[in-house]
């Protein structure tokens, strides 16, 4: 019973990552990026079949990433207290701008290591903003990542 419980409260919690990271990402566009001092913001998604290596790709960077953003969010509270931005947008040069620098610094990284997480798991951001795209229209695709989640 307990293995029960763990196994879907698992499931809850990957799928409901899966819709913090696609809830932000459609609010605040997509993954930017960034070459050594210079970041390139880039929403241009072009529709196209996604293979289920790269869906299952996908899934695990989102994972991970909302696991990143939810840590960085929390660095950034305990620096600026309550009133932390509530996404992190990686696509808008001002957006950290209000921070002081140490929690801007924290965020900055984040998106750095977002990219990072993308590469680690063998995709470039305009892939993983790609399928992210087709994720977000496609029902039938939203619930196999979904399914993907729930087996991770």
């Amino acid at each position: 019973m307990l293995v029960n419980n763990y196994s879907f409260s698992k499931t809850v919690y990957q799928i409901l990552i899966l819709l913090g990271l696609s809830t932000g990402a459609i609010v605040f566009g997509v993954i930017p990026e960034i070459n050594s001092q210079t970041i390139t913001f880039n929403n241009h998604v072009v529709a196209q079949s996604v293979s289920d290596g790269d869906l299952k790709k996908y899934a695990q960077a989102a994972i991970e990433i909302e696991n990143l953003r939810v840590t960085t969010l929390s660095n950034i509270e305990s620096i600026v207290g309550k009133s932390k931005p509530s996404q992190l947008n990686c696509y808008q040069e001002n957006t950290f701008n209000q921070l002081p620098s140490n929690a801007r610094n924290i965020a900055e990284n984040y998106c750095q290591q977002s990219e990072a997480i993308v590469k680690k798991h063998g995709l470039t951001n305009t892939q993983f903003n790609q399928i992210h795209q087709q994720v977000r229209n496609n029902p039938t695709l939203k619930q196999k990542v979904q399914t993907m989640i729930g087996q991770m």
